[in-house]
């Protein structure tokens, strides 16, 4: 059974903030001072950004949908809401969704501050070390917060206190300014980790974990000789870490096996045993929705869902049918709601094309049908991309056959086949196979960079790690090009970050909307 370890956010959040605006006065029901007496009390309050990123706002949805859709790879099927903004780039700085995942990050990273300024009103008994391992877990934690913020709306407050005396003072902090915050704090999250996280559970940070998120961090600012330092540090540290390819790529997506899989290293914590007919679904905790947003409608259970999220027909057409990832990835035919029993090809389905399925084929217990709220986890970071930023990284480097090998090795466990048993999908075991193939061996660097690219497409697709692939290589007019898998006539470079939410730009002055927008 699951630790359930984010109950506690939104009565933690009472004490820090009761309101999303940034301008807007904290309310709090405990002094810090009367609150912070043990360890475990900040811990608790960590404990509550965790919460905040398994909401609706956040993992469930908020981040993860606008992700997909604005990639090359996830177009709108039904259409719904303001989310359709997002495929066409006709995104607007009153866009809910932009509004709303702003609000929530910053909620969870004064939930951080408060529990970072906790550790100092702490008593001199308590240990030192215990000290800066509740304060490493914290830091990461903002790190991570501030790491999405800065790739999806560029310049941003940088808030590392709680204490904010003129919110409308707040100036906003250059990219290369909050990334050096951002590597502090997972510099101190690496050096005072231990190598298993807070109760041996991966839905808390490791030192493992902040060395993954330095090299992914250092990648994005092409400093490659720090990224491949981090990637190495992981993959020579493997075993002490409990980190490995699993054998067959569909257990890392069932849920079932989600809690004790090697191959994760940070995950997104969700739990199916929510009640309540009719929460707020822009605060309520444990809402995953993207297992319904991306199942079929009119599919049955669990893979049943809207069709709101769905793969172009290229991506499914240019993807090799060999490729046992396919399998796991897609859903290219299921038993309909239609009462015969029979499994149908997509080309029966309401939006005909094939769906996604690794967000919805083994969802654990859900409290609805459609696998909404359901205990399927999210992998925020798998051991798979530590060997493919290790390969990016060394092929930059010009390590090129040690890069080669890492990709061979993810090749590999492609080639093993696996089992898909799931009732009604039409899918079942799939032997070992000769696809894909080893790298060849003389790729030039040139060469060798386009593959790897093309292997994190393949091996982390639908995961929400695309966009930020096309945004950190500009690739933009290439992969929405009349040539690419999704061409998009509206997409243009200043799309590569939101806008800023119009609300504080209205009421902020020293906030300057982005270019474009």
């Amino acid at each position: 059974m699951k630790n359930i370890i984010k109950f506690s956010a939104l009565a933690i959040l009472t004490i820090v903030v009761g309101c999303a605006d940034l301008d807007e006065e904290p309310v709090g029901t405990l002094s810090p001072e009367g609150f912070f007496n043990t360890i475990d009390d900040v811990n608790a309050m960590t404990d509550g950004t965790y919460g905040l990123m398994a909401s609706s706002n956040f993992y469930g949805s908020g981040l993860t949908t606008p992700l997909l859709l604005s990639s090359d790879m996830v177009d709108n099927g039904l259409e719904f809401s303001d989310y359709t903004e997002f495929s066409p780039f006709l995104v607007t700085p009153t866009n809910s969704f932009v509004s709303g995942f702003w609000a929530t990050a910053y909620q969870a990273i004064a939930t951080a501050n408060t529990a970072i300024q906790g550790i100092g009103l702490l008593g001199d008994d308590i240990d030192e070390e215990d000290k800066n391992i509740a304060e490493a877990e914290a830091r990461f934690v903002r790190g991570f917060l501030y790491y999405h913020l800065i790739r999806l709306y560029g310049n941003i407050p940088y808030i590392d206190s709680p204490d904010i005396v003129d919110a409308l003072s707040i100036e906003l902090s250059s990219t290369d300014e909050v990334y050096v915050k951002i590597i502090e704090d997972m510099t101190f999250a690496f050096e005072n980790l231990e190598m298993d996280s807070r109760g041996s559970v991966r839905s808390r940070p490791s030192k493992g974990t902040a060395a993954s998120y330095l090299a992914s961090i250092y990648l994005t600012r092409e400093d490659w000789q720090n990224s491949y330092d981090m990637a190495k540090w992981v993959i020579d540290h493997s075993g002490e870490l409990n980190y490995a390819l699993v054998d067959d790529f569909q257990d890392v997506f069932r849920e079932s096996e989600q809690w004790s899989s090697p191959e994760y290293i940070f995950t997104i914590d969700f739990t199916g045993n929510q009640t309540g007919e009719n929460p707020n679904p822009a605060t309520y905790e444990n809402d995953n929705k993207i297992g319904p947003f991306t199942g079929v409608e009119g599919g049955v259970k669990p893979i049943r869902g809207w069709s709101m999220l769905v793969p172009s027909i290229n991506v499914y057409n240019n993807w090799d049918t060999n490729d046992y990832r396919l399998k796991v990835s897609m859903a290219d035919s299921l038993i309909l709601n239609d009462d015969t029993d029979i499994v149908r090809p997509f080309t029966d389905f309401e939006v005909a094309r094939p769906h996604i399925a690794k967000h919805n084929r083994f969802v654990g217990e859900g409290r609805t049908t459609a696998g909404w709220r359901s205990d399927f986890d999210h992998a925020a970071f798998r051991y798979a991309e530590v060997l493919l930023i290790a390969a990016e990284a060394g092929n930059e480097l010009g390590l090129t056959s040690e890069a080669i090998d890492y990709v061979d090795q993810i090749r590999g466990r492609a080639r093993n086949g696996g089992t898909i048993d799931f009732e009604g999908s039409g899918y079942g075991s799939y032997a070992p196979s000769d696809f894909p193939e080893d790298v060849a061996s003389g790729t030039s660097k040139d060469d060798l960079r386009d593959v790897i690219l093309e292997e994190r497409r393949i091996e982390l697709a639908f995961e929400f790690k695309r966009w930020y692939d096309i945004v950190r290589r500009d690739l933009g007019n290439e992969v929405f090009g009349p040539s690419g898998l999704e061409p998009q006539s509206n997409f243009s470079e200043f799309r590569y970050l939101w806008p800023l939410p119009q609300g504080e730009v209205d009421k902020n002055q020293n906030f300057v909307q982005n270019p474009g927008y």
